[in-house]
């Protein structure tokens, strides 16, 4: 232990993993959007991991890597061809951990909450700017905590 430090230390408990996947794009972007929900979140609580599939050379192998210790994967979801490759990486993540929450956000999402969830392999969309909702939404995931009335999501 180092000196100093308490056994109930939150940087010594285990933190949560946060897996947070940007789509394949026919545009390149920094995924500023992730960035920014991502550093929301207490870095002493919880992991946040980035799999940009405009990086990855296998995007799916990449995210299904990190799956095994997460407690969700959020998924930034844009109106037209990125859905394709959102689609294909939700159920890879659900054929890999069918128990893993698989969060939806973005512009899609935000319009078209209610059709996204027809999608067996997406369990929560996010309405509008998901910083809180995303913070709210993991730690009750993270105490096992129902999701009912989390504000922003469907």
């Amino acid at each position: 232990m180092v000196a100093g430090q308490n056994r109930s230390s939150p940087t010594l408990g285990k933190r949560h993993k946060v897996v947070l996947y940007n789509p394949q794009a026919v545009f390149f972007t920094m995924p500023l959007s992730l960035v920014t929900i991502g550093s929301h979140l207490d870095p002493e609580r919880y992991e946040v991991v980035i799999v940009d599939a405009r990086l990855e050379d296998d995007p799916i192998a990449a995210v299904t890597a990190e799956l095994d210790d997460a407690i969700c994967l959020g998924v930034t979801v844009l109106t037209g061809a990125p859905i394709r490759d959102a689609l294909a990486t939700s159920r890879a993540a659900k054929a890999h951990r069918p128990d893993l929450p698989v969060l939806w956000g973005g512009w899609h999402p935000s319009m078209f909450g209610t059709e996204c969830l027809a999608e067996p392999s997406v369990d929560i969309t996010v309405q509008a700017q998901g910083e809180e909702t995303l913070a709210e939404i993991v730690d009750r995931l993270a105490r096992g905590e129902s999701l009912a009335g989390c504000h922003g999501c469907t």
